[in-house]
């Protein structure tokens, strides 16, 4: 199993095409969560269990996002899981944005 971000009830082609990969259910487990319970967040760690966003949630969770990034940085010993890690979150806060350019769009995160 694998967490990624589509879109909540496409409506088209492109819609449907519409993913951004997080992490595999075990990554995601090992680091984010880790990182998550230790730095006391609240939304990444509920894309395990998967949850729809609104434009409105992305300053939160790109800040969130980036306290991950900082935390892999300073934790992570493994040079090729923390570029990884740090890969898989520019590539989500790079691409996440870009999601909400159009009218009416909510992700689902799971």
């Amino acid at each position: 199993m694998s967490i990624g971000i589509i879109i909540d009830e496409p409506k088209n082609e492109e819609e449907q095409l519409f993913f951004i990969p997080v992490a595999t259910e075990e990554f995601f487990t090992n680091y984010w969560l880790k990182a998550s319970n230790e730095l006391q967040l609240i939304w990444v760690p509920i894309f395990k269990t998967g949850i729809v966003i609104e434009k409105e949630d992305i300053p939160v969770i790109t800040k969130e996002l980036e306290l991950v990034k900082g935390w892999t940085e300073k934790n992570i010993i493994n040079i090729d899981i923390k570029k990884c890690l740090k890969k898989r979150i520019n590539c989500i806060l790079e691409n996440l944005p870009k999601a909400f350019e159009k009218e009416n769009i909510k992700l689902y995160v799971g």
